[in-house]
């Protein structure tokens, strides 16, 4: 027969340990959603910064490679809501008929530094002038809206 005493000791004993248990498995949870939170963190200003830096990069080629060295600066701070960011350029002529190697930096608050390296062929200077982008005929895009339903 087993004593009434000695039972509640072990009940005692059985609260501690689960006690224990739940504390190492919500301290491993924690553990888990913080490491979460700061992947989650990083990829958003990864993705700011491959953003910001494909419309650095197309105002560039927009521009024009050699006209952006003569007429714009080398580095500056994005246009709000990314004023916090800052970019720099780096434009290296390779030689005569070869491309630029423009290299683009955006850099965040936080101190990280997202790089591109990228080559950039020269608008020609005498070549055909830019075509015209407007459509011969103008579009209805009600009518053309109405006739699909």
């Amino acid at each position: 027969m087993v004593r009434r005493g000695t039972r509640r000791g072990w009940a005692l004993v059985d609260v501690i340990v689960g006690g224990v248990i739940l504390g190492i498995g919500l301290a491993a949870v924690i553990s888990i959603a913080e490491r979460s939170l700061a992947m989650q963190q990083r990829a958003e200003r990864e993705l700011v910064a491959a953003q910001l830096l494909d419309g650095l990069l197309s105002e560039v080629l927009a521009t024009g490679v050699a006209d952006w060295q003569l007429t714009r600066a080398a580095d500056g701070t994005f246009d709000a809501p990314f004023q916090s960011w800052t970019w720099e350029l780096d434009i290296d002529k390779q030689g005569l008929g070869d491309p630029y190697r423009v290299l683009a930096i955006a850099r965040d608050e936080v101190g990280g530094e997202y790089r591109v390296e990228t080559l950039m062929a020269p608008k020609p200077e005498d070549g055909p002038p830019e075509p015209a982008r407007t459509p011969e005929t103008p579009i209805d895009r009600q009518a053309r809206y109405d006739e699909a339903q």
